[in-house]
């Protein structure tokens, strides 16, 4: 019989493994650049249907980590295998560097399996409660990890970013609302398939299941519906007309500051020559177009050529450069240069790259947004596209169009293959960050994606490959502030802080309680 129960207990947990990984690869293929349209709604339900089996106990307990762990562990490891592949073979640290991460959100992944299984089965929370509690909760931690390794890459509603009518769940809540939703529906169909897997009889039995699949499908189709109602009544007024260039410069350049700084501006001129003067309230260059301190003396030089080219154009240039912080250290700005080329406005980059910006830059402060032609704009530089609080501040401080300067060359030259998954990945957080500000976006990239969206988040314009060249289009924009602007990640930070109560309260409880708690519930399994 002990036998048998062993057995049983083994057969249970390869097959929970399995579908802990199941769930792995299904979350990558939602991911960009696949953005398989109804995957975010199911590719988590294997996951949650594993911890969902396990019975009550601390070896259930640990059985949950490790589900969780190997999902983070296999899941992360696909999706981040550029950093190795394609940014390891020119800067060495990228290799301890994916370790660090694996370690960190493969141990994040395991807290959230662990944190499931101990809310559903000590506590009693229904799973498709605990599951998007501890999900979220996970991506809060992940976002504000300390000693600058924060790092709230692809969150689970970055999905639908392809898709950005139906986000209209972030213009109240943010990211981790939409997080929460998608787990939510998960975790329904995860409970819809363990009652139907549960082998009691009676049509009673029977009809649960089909219950909680219908509200998971009501749960998954309310918010899309009102997101795409939302979208298509927003109160947009007309907006500034903004060019944004797309460089290309290699990565083989960036060592030589010089070369790259004027094969950056030989490409920008050579790009504008198209665009009609007058025709652009503002254009728009990459992050770094100028490798070297440009309100520095002696970068007049560049700051000359930038004035003829914003002369030439009618229209005052952004761009991205080098800046000085203090006497020792340089900052990663964007300048905004006038028709004489003059240093009219600055903001340095806050939130700094590990392992690949620090040392040499050190951190601006929150800057204001520029004024130019009566329209407000709030740059952001390159990483910080992923800080939904960084782009909510700009917004609050009257930006009307968040700016994004990027160099993507960094972590690949090609437009195929694992550099490519990376492009499609970064761009779409911008997506994200219009959506819950209802912000137009401009974004300019050397080596990426440059694109012009509007406030629900759709491209106003052709998108610019990695290979570099322009959009221009005069991109509408919306006034007041959305719930999420005024109040911030609420259920993310709700969500963690609830989570942390729940098993606070049962740390606290006597062990013997909880055992017999456990037993009442589900004697059988507690036998176990």
């Amino acid at each position: 019989m002990r036998k048998s129960r062993e057995a049983g207990a083994g057969r249970g947990e390869r097959w929970g493994l399995l579908l802990a990984l199941l769930s792995a690869v299904l979350l990558i293929l939602a991911q960009p650049p696949f953005h398989l349209l109804l995957l975010p709604f199911v590719a988590l339900t294997p996951l949650a249907t594993a911890l969902g089996a396990l019975a009550p106990g601390r070896a259930s307990g640990r059985a949950a980590a490790q589900l969780g762990l190997a999902f983070g562990a296999v899941h992360w490891g696909i999706l981040l295998v550029w950093v190795p592949l394609v940014v390891g073979p020119r800067f060495p640290w990228a290799y301890p560097g994916y370790g660090v991460q694996l370690g960190l959100l493969g141990g994040l992944a395991a807290l959230m399996g662990w944190a499931t299984h101990s809310m559903h089965r000590g506590a009693g929370v229904p799973l498709p409660l605990a599951f998007p509690l501890a999900w979220v909760a996970m991506e809060w931690l992940k976002a504000h990890f300390p000693l600058g390794l924060s790092f709230p890459w692809l969150g689970l509603g970055i999905p639908l970013t392809s898709w950005p009518r139906l986000l209209g769940l972030a213009e109240w809540t943010g990211e981790g609302g939409v997080s929460f939703w998608l787990a939510a529906v998960n975790g329904l169909l995860a409970s819809a398939v363990l009652a139907a897997t549960d082998g009691r009889v009676g049509s009673r039995a029977l009809g649960r299941p089909a219950r909680l699949a219908l509200l998971a499908g009501g749960v998954g189709l309310v918010p899309a519906v009102l997101g795409v109602l939302r979208a298509n009544g927003l109160p947009l007024r007309a907006g500034p007309t903004v060019a944004v260039v797309g460089t290309h410069v290699p990565r083989t350049l960036r060592l030589r500051p010089a070369e790259s700084s004027e094969e950056a501006l030989a490409q920008a001129r050579e790009t504008l020559r198209s665009l009609r003067p007058g025709s652009a309230d503002l254009v728009i260059l990459p992050e770094a177009t100028v490798s070297v301190p440009l309100d520095q003396p002696e970068s007049g030089g560049y700051l000359n050529t930038l004035g003829e080219m914003a002369k030439a154009v009618e229209a005052p240039i952004l761009l991205g450069a080098l800046g000085t912080g203090s006497p020792a250290a340089l900052t990663n700005s964007a300048f905004l240069v006038g028709l004489d080329g003059s240093l009219e406005a600055r903001y340095d980059k806050v939130r700094l790259v590990p392992g690949m910006e620090w040392g040499e830059l050190v951190p601006g402060r929150p800057g204001a947004p520029m004024g130019v032609d009566g329209f407000t704009f709030g740059p952001l530089i390159c990483y910080e596209s992923l800080f939904g609080g960084l782009a909510r501040a700009q917004k609050r401080a009257g930006a009307k169009v968040l700016v994004n300067l990027s160099s993507d060359v960094w972590f690949g030259e090609g437009v195929e293959g694992w550099s490519a998954v990376f492009l499609h990945q970064h761009a779409a957080h911008m997506v994200m960050r219009a959506v819950e500000n209802r912000m137009a976006v401009a974004r300019a990239a050397n080596g990426g994606f440059s694109t012009l969206l509007d406030p629900s988040g759709r491209p106003v314009a052709g998108v610019v490959p990695p290979t570099g060249g322009l959009a221009m289009a005069s991109i509408p924009v919306m006034d007041g502030l959305t719930l999420y602007s005024r109040t911030g990640d609420l259920v993310g930070s709700g969500a963690t802080l609830l989570c942390a109560l729940v098993l606070g309260s049962l740390a606290l409880r006597p062990r013997g309680g909880r055992v017999h708690r456990e037993a009442r519930r589900d004697p059988e399994r507690a036998r176990r």
